[in-house]
């Protein structure tokens, strides 16, 4: 989140970029040539203190609003998962656990649904590609969705 030191100097920044075009639109052309230049490279300095400011400024909000539309998915898909054994499954319309599993410590500590699949390496482990935590495969599997009428 943009901090009150960053926002005010930008502000900082485009009051003195302000007061100087105004001191040059007031003075009269007696000025010379030098303190002129001089004004006008003041100009140019606080503008781009106050754009690069802004820029900051600008990426953090868009990380906020990233962070922001993260949390919200997760909030949204809260109640689609349940959790069985060590893992989360979609919630199918009876309420069971169904499908694939998801991660139990990318969910609860990232939010984030991460599908676990079989490890290479040992046949009786399941592990999550994100974190890297591993899972017995006698805790976690994939359920199979309960036939019709049954």
């Amino acid at each position: 989140m943009p901090d009150l030191a960053t926002i005010g100097a930008a502000l900082s920044s485009i009051k003195t970029a302000t007061d100087i075009a105004k001191f040059l639109r007031e003075s009269d052309l007696s000025l010379e040539k030098a303190e002129l230049k001089l004004k006008f490279a003041d100009l140019l300095v606080s503008l781009a203190d106050a754009k690069v400011e802004l820029v900051e400024v600008q990426g953090e909000l868009a990380q906020k609003d990233k962070k922001i539309a993260e949390l919200t998915s997760a909030f949204e898909a809260k109640d689609d998962l349940v959790q069985r054994g060590d893992a989360y499954y979609i919630r199918d319309e009876h309420g069971e656990a169904t499908g694939k599993p998801f991660c139990l410590r990318c969910w609860e500590s990232d939010h984030k649904q991460r599908q676990l699949v079989r490890s290479p390496k040992d046949h009786r482990t399941i592990v999550c590609t994100s974190c890297g935590h591993k899972y017995d495969n006698m805790t976690v599997r994939e359920i199979q969705p309960k036939p019709e009428g049954a």
